[in-house]
């Protein structure tokens, strides 16, 4: 009778740790399928500012706003003028004459 009662108990606690872990398993799946979501919302976010990064560093806006709120203007064949110097080196002068 006592075997008996130890192979019952023992069966008990083994179904009872397989239910446990069966349950763990679903919550588990459940914030695996949560992080998924998760991820593919992030991809989709960073996909999206990539191409606003795209849109906001083109040249042309970059060149419209140094103009607009810098003062900046392109140079022009006065502004910079380009010699061979003496040592065999491409150099740079502005109007001034500095290098």
């Amino acid at each position: 009778m006592r075997a008996f009662v130890v192979l019952a108990v023992v069966l008990v606690s083994l179904m009872s740790g397989s239910v446990y872990v069966h349950a763990v398993a679903a919550g588990l799946e459940g914030e695996a399928a949560r992080l998924a979501d998760e991820k593919a919302r992030a991809e989709a976010e960073a996909e999206r500012l990539e191409v606003k990064i795209a849109e906001l560093s083109g040249p042309g806006r970059i060149r419209s706003l140094a103009r607009r709120e810098l003062g900046m203007r392109d140079p022009n064949g006065e502004d910079l003028r380009t010699f061979d110097g003496s040592d065999g080196e491409d150099m740079a002068r502005d109007v001034e004459g500095e290098q």
